[in-house]
């Protein structure tokens, strides 16, 4: 496989991530009436055992998968930094946010499943 391929799937986890957070930020405030509120609490309540399962599941097969992404990026990225004779080019700027956005993923997993125990 090519690095051009190894960068775009860096860049489709940024899109992703920004996106979420995007449509979290966005998201319509809806009335804050108490009614509305417990209707929510009682939704997150009912959440079966085996569904927390799934997803935390899930959640440690992504960690795993982007780990994967930084462990196979680091190499590349200091063989950028040696490389570079004092220029920046587009993949060593692209390998930073690449490695950048995976620690941060990492750490926010980390910390996600460290508060669902």
């Amino acid at each position: 496989m090519s690095t051009e391929l190894y960068i775009v799937i860096g860049l489709c986890v940024f899109a992703f991530l920004v996106g979420s957070r995007l449509k979290k930020a966005l998201k319509t405030p809806q009335s804050k009436s108490k009614h509305h509120k417990k209707k929510k609490q009682a939704k997150k309540k009912e959440l079966s055992p085996k569904q927390i399962k799934l997803r935390r599941i899930f959640t440690i097969a992504m960690l795993v998968l982007v780990f994967g992404l930084l462990i196979f990026m680091i190499p590349a990225l200091s063989r950028d930094i040696l490389t570079s004779n004092g220029s920046v080019t587009e993949n060593l700027i692209l390998r930073i946010l690449i490695v950048g956005f995976s620690i941060y993923i990492l750490f926010m997993g980390y910390l996600k499943i460290r508060k669902s125990k």
